[in-house]
């Protein structure tokens, strides 16, 4: 044999070892019906220990028991345990049930404000250092317990859990009712200098927890004055997130309703849309709905007199009338002139009224006026030492409103 064809010989061998190889399965590989996959994560106080973990599985229905091929989960069950860390709470849960717990498609975690009001930094850093949880999941405070929260919490239009948890937050984008808040930047929040963490404020919406609007200082747009819960719904059990919960450092120190997040998505340029109503100029007891987004950014502007920080925010807003009255005349400019002048008056005292009590109330910056001041100041020591977050207690703020108002889709096409 020639050397040429014992070359051949050689390589043809070594093509056939490395295809055989590749084609072997991995002994130590887990298959999809070894996992158990976790949609949710509840904490709660514990009562015989530090913690009550409640975690939320998603049912397969490919799994051996159903006999199906697909991976969607229509089915869920929430196992809960007391445990004294959630790490340990998860080795307890793993040999309890017949699968292996992975993290890597949870969607949602959920907090109770009990335990959030005592400080929930550790077991945000425990979840920032779980390589499974990705960074997206949103956090949930709930007005109840976590643990009834997940167990209560029914999809009314999605059949998969996993699906539901993963849409619910969206709907910020057009009711501006809560916002869209992940682990992610909660954490960061937590450690920054110049602003402070917020969460999605959730609860269970029954008929016992109804209640008159959370806000008693303003007369306008009762429909937005609603946390969590409290909305007037009747309808199948479900998840109900309404509001923001606002903190101090890493405890929970009060909530946000309806107009108020609003408020603060216009200030932060984080509205998408909304639907806002109010008293009409034009006839008494009776309202109009305006649908309102940014013409343009918000201008925000921090100034240190005195070493008090003078606030202004200067808003452009376009709102369409959805709501008509066939005797009035929505087209002539004279009517929109004083309806524009109405909304910004109610924006204006709704957005006061939410920058005040984030200042005056809860002493928590999550509007991020912090990284105005850095200018003031020739070094980052020096305006790490400026204590921005305890100063914003002291804030007064200067708001201008101005929006632009149309006559409604109807009259802007014609």
């Amino acid at each position: 044999m020639n050397i040429i064809k014992f070359k051949k010989y050689i390589i043809l061998f070594c093509v056939l070892i490395f295809s055989l190889s590749s084609l072997s399965g991995c002994y130590d590989a887990e298959g999809i019906e070894a996992l158990g996959y976790v949609v949710a994560i509840g904490l709660d106080k514990g009562t015989s220990n530090t913690l009550k973990l409640s975690l939320q599985f998603a049912i397969l229905e490919g799994s051996s028991s159903s006999g199906s091929s697909t991976s969607q989960s229509s089915k869920s069950n929430v196992i809960s345990v007391e445990c004294a860390s959630f790490d340990s709470g998860i080795n307890l849960i793993n040999s309890y049930i017949s699968k292996k717990i992975n993290l890597a498609h949870c969607k949602v975690i959920v907090l109770s404000e009990d335990l959030a009001y005592d400080g929930i930094s550790d077991y945000v850093f425990s979840f920032m250092n779980n390589v499974e949880l990705r960074p997206d999941c949103n956090i949930i405070i709930s007005r109840c317990s976590a643990s009834d929260l997940l167990n209560n919490s029914k999809p009314t239009l999605e059949t998969l859990s996993a699906r539901y948890y993963e849409l619910i937050p969206n709907s910020s984008e057009y009711t501006a009712y809560t916002e869209n808040v992940t682990i992610a930047e909660f954490y960061n929040n937590i450690l920054n200098y110049g602003s402070q963490a917020y969460a999605i404020l959730g609860g269970i919406n029954t008929k016992n927890n109804h209640s008159s609007p959370s806000n008693t200082q303003t007369p306008y747009d009762i429909d937005a004055n609603y946390k969590a819960g409290q909305t007037p719904m009747e309808g199948k059990v479900g998840l109900e997130n309404m509001g923001l919960a606002v903190f101090n450092g890493d405890n929970l120190v009060g909530e946000l309703n309806g107009i108020e997040t609003i408020s603060h998505l216009i200030i932060t340029n984080n509205l998408k849309n909304a639907t806002v109503t109010l008293p009409s100029p034009f006839k008494e007891n009776s309202t109009i709905s305006l649908y309102i987004s940014l013409t343009k950014n918000t201008k925000n502007s921090v100034q240190l007199i005195n070493k008090f920080p003078y606030i202004k925010s200067r808003i452009y807003i376009t709102a369409t009338i959805l709501s008509f009255d066939e005797n009035l005349d929505y087209a002539n400019e004279d009517n929109l002139k004083s309806l524009e002048e109405y909304l910004n008056s109610y924006l204006k005292q709704n957005i006061e009224i939410y920058l005040y009590k984030t200042s005056k109330e809860y002493h928590s910056d999550i509007a991020n006026f912090g990284k105005y001041t850095r200018k003031y100041y020739a070094t980052w020591e020096d305006w790490i030492n400026s204590a921005w977050l305890d100063n914003y207690q002291n804030a007064f703020f200067d708001v201008d409103v101005n929006s632009n108002v149309q006559s409604g889709y109807l009259f802007t096409k014609i």
